[in-house]
């Protein structure tokens, strides 16, 4: 049976070229109306019996907006349709189109294949131009679901209609969206979704805007020209499109084709066709489309004039079939294979097919069941279920919606290239560039038009807004317009999370180069002191130089140990001083290392402790010659723990609470390292206690200075030759202006831990070196170049003794005893005054002065 309605019908699905009309009303003509029908008002239409169905399915139409109107009612009468040519979204539908099928995809796979199109070139910003009918309405509706599902952006919309005026708007609106010649951005791109009658005319209308435009243009820049995207209501076939001058408005168009290939068999059969035959003669829809193919007539009288039909036959030659003749054959063949499928099921008995000689004697019939085919069955079992393979290969089935397979030819339209180029197709101007389907894209990039000769070849751009640079974020315009921006710079410290926000990384952490993530500074660029670093070199050497001095200082004491000069001057103090002296300089060292807990423990004890040890001996020595003065100035008696081992004493217990204190505060802070962040692109590794909380250490040993200048103001008006003061005064007004410059160049650096830790060092460097040459630049200079001075004289030995003769408190001298020359000089300076009221003289002999210079220096 299959057979046999395949071979009534194959010739009228295969002869719609030029005759789109036929398959919409021809077809429409086989219908009869099954059956009265009982309409009450307001009522559903009800059959009133139900009688014999010739029409099982109709294949049909082309149109869309036909297409609707006859499956409207159709289904009054639960009759199938399948159409090869009819895309309307709508027609997907099952609410409202029970019984139809379509061996093409809905335009909804149209739009999609557009918008694959439009990102793999990114274009984000294009133009839409739809007629004011329901295949450009439904279409446009399609693409703009697609377009904000993927983030394409509508520049503009334009309904246009066959008005000369409105289409003329459309066109300007259309070019003033490609932007100015001087930037790149621009909606270039115009997806059309027109049919088929729209098109010349809107390509004449832009060509003469085009060529307006082209005259502006100074001749050394090429003008813009859209690139339209059009769906496959776009003819190939239609010389209108590209006729004159509309052929450069449209060169470079991007159409979809259905994808369909020539059958061979039809050609051969149609090529065949013929008035007169038999084959042409049982076919009557051949003489109307003769009619209309021709433009003649039949059954003329002899002597008239009029072009005859029965004369005419169709070449090979100008032979060219409707792209959409494969479709109509799968239709045709669907309904088939369907109906066979349904007669094994319900004719499994019948056997005029299985038998040759039944088959042949009598014309077939069908059987009983196949007479009252209920159009509901038939069309959700039979034809939604049938897959084949059709004439040339393909795949045929339907989707629960009654659609066909997805696939597209993609085509480019290039009227120059052809003549320069060879192609694969056969479709003349039209270059085959791609194809799409549900699963994938395929475009041939090379074949594109601005790829063609005398193109720059660079693909075009159709967007809103240009990519903004490295480091910077899309200010959106308007916060539905997602294609539009202005670029905003990010902090140098933030990433970018996505494209138009901008995240701080946080405290120790970069932005990677790409500008996506961020990184960890402490991982890659920690910095501490360096020991190469010039930072570190000037106070290392400003320490090992003063290092190298103070321990020539101590072996020249040591050498001359016994000498007088050496002896006055308190050499169990000066040992103290020059190696509190080097625990200074020692400290740039553990100041420079990278930091440790135990780099960290020694910095909190050494510096404090080292500047006690150094300020305590000097406060015990100013504090020492304060008393003997001022104890002169009463009487003869001797002022307490003036000794060498008290002198020591007083010392330890003068350093001792500094070391006590920061050794509870290692308790209760136990030391580490930590990171700080001075700048946001700086990590340095420190100590784990504040700079200031090192200040506060440091405070105990500012009291000691403190006094050691009060004591040095105090003793300032001693004798010069006695006044060994001045010069610790000199060191303490010195070491004071070098701190308080320290303490505001320290917090004036910017956090610049490399300028404040060399300041620090070269501070405390500093510091021993004006104790050194304040205090001892003089002894040394009269041990190694005034040695006569560093003698002890008879006179002084005379008087010295006379003074002791004179003292009754005092019981014995202790030959070589700094404490007894510190009771000699007490006593020395008692005499002197008594001789010097009693001779009314106010200066000392120079025996005198001299004696005590030995003596107490």
């Amino acid at each position: 049976m299959a057979t046999q309605i395949i071979a009534n019908v194959n010739v009228l699905a295969q002869t719609l070229e030029d005759t789109n009309y036929l398959v919409s009303q021809n077809q429409v003509r086989q219908l009869r109306i099954p059956g009265d029908l009982i309409i009450g008002d307001g009522a559903t239409p009800e059959i009133k019996h139900t009688p014999k169905r010739n029409v099982v399915a109709v294949v049909g139409a082309s149109y869309s907006s036909v297409t609707v109107q006859i499956a409207n009612l159709l289904r009054l009468f639960r009759i199938v349709q399948v159409s090869p040519a009819a895309t309307n979204a709508d027609l997907s539908d099952k609410s409202r189109f029970e019984y139809f099928a379509r061996t093409v995809p809905s335009d909804n796979y149209q739009a999609r294949a557009m918008i694959d199109i439009a990102r793999h070139f990114n274009w984000t910003y294009v133009s839409l131009v739809y007629s004011a009918d329901e295949y450009g309405e439904l279409g446009a509706d399609a693409f703009k679901k697609e377009a904000r599902r993927v983030n394409i952006c509508i520049a503009i919309e334009e309904r246009i209609s066959m008005k000369k005026d409105a289409l003329t708007e459309s066109v300007d609106n259309l070019v003033k969206k490609l932007q100015p010649e001087n930037k790149k951005i621009g909606a270039r791109v115009v997806v059309l979704f027109v049919g088929t009658e729209y098109v010349p005319d809107l390509m004449e209308r832009t060509s003469e805007r085009m060529r307006r435009i082209a005259l502006a243009t100074p001749h050394n820049r090429k003008p813009k020209r859209i690139i339209w995207l059009a769906s496959e209501a776009w003819d190939r076939n239609n010389e209108a499109y590209t006729v004159g001058t509309r052929r450069l408005s449209a060169e470079g168009a991007i159409v979809l084709m259905l994808e369909s290939q020539r059958v061979p068999s039809f050609e051969e059969y149609y090529l065949s066709l013929h008035p007169g035959t038999e084959k042409f003669e049982r076919n009557k829809w051949l003489r109307e489309l003769w009619e209309h193919k021709f433009n003649c007539e039949f059954d003329l009288p002899p002597d008239s004039t009029v072009n005859r039909c029965e004369a005419q036959r169709q070449s090979k030659d100008n032979f060219s079939p409707d792209d959409k003749i494969q479709f109509v054959i799968e239709a045709v063949y669907a309904i088939a294979h369907a109906l066979h499928a349904m007669k094994k099921d319900v004719c499994a008995n019948d056997t005029i097919e299985t038998s040759w000689i039944t088959r042949y004697a009598k014309p077939p019939e069908v059987c009983a069941a196949m007479r009252h085919i209920d159009g509901d069955q038939f069309y959700n079992k039979y034809l939604l279920n049938v897959k084949f393979q059709d004439l040339v290969g393909k795949k045929v089935h339907f989707s629960p919606q009654g659609d066909g397979p997805a696939h597209y030819t993609i085509l480019n339209y290039q009227p120059s290239a052809t003549k320069t180029r060879a192609s694969d197709s056969d479709r003349g101007d039209y270059v085959e560039v791609g194809s799409w389907s549900e699963v994938r894209l395929k475009l041939n990039e090379s074949l594109m038009f601005w790829n063609m000769e005398g193109e720059d070849g660079e693909t075009p751009i159709s967007v809103c807004s240009e990519d903004c640079k490295l480091g910077y974020k899309k200010q959106l315009i308007k916060a539905d317009e997602i294609c539009c921006w202005a670029c905003s710079k990010c902090e140098l410290y933030e990433y970018l999370a996505n494209e138009t926000t901008c995240v701080d990384c946080g405290e120790g952490w970069w932005p990677t180069d790409n500008r996506t993530a961020c990184y960890d500074l402490s991982k890659t660029k920690l910095m501490h002191m360096e020991w190469n670093s010039l930072y570190s070199i000037i106070p290392i050497v400003i320490s090992c130089v003063g290092i190298l001095c103070t321990l020539v200082v101590i072996a020249i004491y040591i050498y001359y140990n016994e000498t007088p000069i050496v002896k006055a001057s308190g050499r169990e103090l000066s040992y103290i001083l020059l190696v509190s002296m080097i625990m200074c300089y020692a400290m740039t060292f553990v100041l420079v290392s990278p930091p440790t807990s135990l780099v960290c423990a020694i910095k909190r004890t050494g510096i404090g402790f080292a500047f006690s040890c150094l300020y305590a001996a000097m406060f015990v020595k100013t504090n020492r010659i304060y008393r003997i003065f001022s104890q002169a100035t009463r009487s003869a008696q001797r002022p307490n723990c003036i000794s060498p081992m008290s002198q020591i004493m007083l010392t330890a217990l003068m350093a001792g609470p500094q070391l006590f204190g920061t050794l509870i505060w290692l308790f209760i802070v136990p030391p580490g390292v930590r990171h700080i962040y001075p700048a946001r692109d700086q990590v340095v590794l420190t100590c784990n206690v504040p700079d200031h909380h090192f200040l506060y250490s440091l405070a105990y040993d500012g009291g000691l200075i403190v006094m050691c200048t009060v004591y040095a103001i105090k003793t300032r008006k001693v004798p010069e030759n006695y006044n060994e003061t001045k010069f610790i005064g000199f060191s303490m007004y010195t070491t004071c202006v070098i701190w308080c410059s320290w303490i505001f160049f320290f917090f004036g650096t910017g956090g610049d831990f490399q300028i404040q830790t060399t300041s620090l060092c070269i501070s405390i460097s500093m510091s021993a070196n004006v104790a050194l040459v304040c205090i001892f630049s003089q002894k040394l200079w009269i041990i190694l170049f005034k040695k006569h001075k560093n003698v002890r004289k008879q006179e002084g030995e005379y008087i010295l003794r006379k003074s002791f003769r004179n003292s009754s408190h005092r019981s014995t001298m202790r030959a070589h005893d700094d404490g007894q020359v510190a009771t000699q000089y007490t006593a020395l300076l008692a005499d002197q005054r008594r001789r010097n009221s009693r001779k009314s003289s106010s200066q000392p002999s120079p025996s005198i002065t001299s004696t005590a210079q030995d003596t107490f220096l």
